[in-house]
C-alpha cells in the first residue's frame, strides 16, 4: 500500500455537465469513457502509437490527414465517413499503429478532454482511465499526491451505466489506501459497483438499453472494454497530445 503524506479527496463527476461544480485547481483528473474511447486510446498507446491527438471537432480531425496522421473517430457509435478507422480497440493493433500518430474524435470522450484542457482550472494532470488499465491508473492517481477527480464522459452529457461502474471500481481500489476522503458522489459510484456482481458485462447489458441494442455487432468490443488489466499504460495529456 502506498503511504500518502496528506489527506486526499476523491470525487466523482458523473456527467460532464456537472464538471464546473466539481473542478478545482491542483487536481489529477481521470477521464473515463469506458465503452469505447478510453480503451481505444490505451490500446493504441499500448501498441506503440507515437501519440494520440484528441480533438472535439471531426472537421478539424480531417485536416490532420494531410500531415501524415491516422484519423479515427465516431459519432453516435458509427465510424465517420472518410476516416481511416472508427472507435474499436481492435483497429489499433501493433501492425496498424506502431510508430504512427493518431488523431481521434468521439461523441463523448474527446469532447471531455477538450473541455478539461480549455477549462479555467490550473495545475491539472489529466489521465485516461479504463477497465483495461485500472490497476496502473490507480497507482498513478495515488503517486501524484493530489486531490482526485474521476470524470465520467457519460453519453451525450447524461449519466451512463458503464462510466459510473468504472468510477465505482476505481473508488473501490482507492479505498485500500489510507488518508483518502471520499465525497458523496464517489460513494454513489461505489454503491453502483457493489451492486454489479461478478460480471461487468452482464451488469452493463442489463442496465443499458442503449448498449444492449448494439450488442450483436459490438459484443467483442464491449467485452474487451469491460476486462480489467489488459495493459499497464496510463495515457496522460502533455500539451495537446496523449502519450505514455
Amino acid at each position: 500500500m502506498f503511504r500518502i503524506k496528506k489527506d486526499i479527496t476523491v470525487d466523482v463527476c458523473l456527467s460532464p455537465e456537472l464538471y464546473d461544480l466539481h473542478a478545482k485547481n491542483n487536481t489529477v483528473v481521470a477521464m473515463l469513457d469506458a465503452i469505447r474511447a478510453s480503451a481505444t486510446i490505451c490500446t493504441a498507446l499500448m501498441n506503440d502509437a507515437e501519440c494520440v491527438l484528441p480533438v472535439a471537432d471531426k472537421e478539424k480531425a480531417k485536416e490532420y490527414k494531410e500531415q501524415g496522421y491516422i484519423i479515427a473517430g465516431e459519432r453516435d457509435g458509427e465510424k465517420i465517413k472518410g476516416f481511416d478507422y472508427g472507435n474499436s480497440p481492435s483497429n489499433f493493433s501493433e501492425e496498424n499503429i506502431k510508430g504512427k500518430k493518431l488523431v481521434f474524435t468521439t461523441t463523448n470522450g474527446t469532447q471531455v478532454v477538450d473541455m478539461v484542457k480549455n477549462g479555467k482550472q490550473r495545475k491539472l494532470d489529466l489521465l485516461i482511465g479504463s477497465f483495461i488499465n485500472i490497476s496502473s491508473l490507480n497507482k498513478k492517481l495515488i503517486s501524484l499526491e493530489k486531490d482526485i477527480l474521476i470524470l465520467c464522459s457519460g453519453w451525450k452529457k447524461t449519466v451512463n451505466v458503464e462510466d459510473t461502474l468504472l468510477a465505482g471500481r476505481i473508488v473501490d481500489m482507492l479505498r485500500k489506501n489510507e488518508n483518502l476522503v471520499f465525497t458523496e458522489a464517489a460513494n454513489v459510484a461505489y454503491t453502483v459497483f457493489l451492486n454489479a456482481g461478478e460480471s461487468y458485462y452482464d451488469f452493463v447489458m442489463k442496465n443499458s438499453p442503449r448498449l444492449f441494442a448494439k450488442n450483436e455487432q459490438l459484443e467483442k468490443d464491449f467485452r474487451y472494454c469491460l476486462t480489467e488489466n489488459i495493459t499497464d499504460v496510463v495515457p496522460y495529456l502533455k500539451e495537446d497530445k496523449l502519450i505514455v
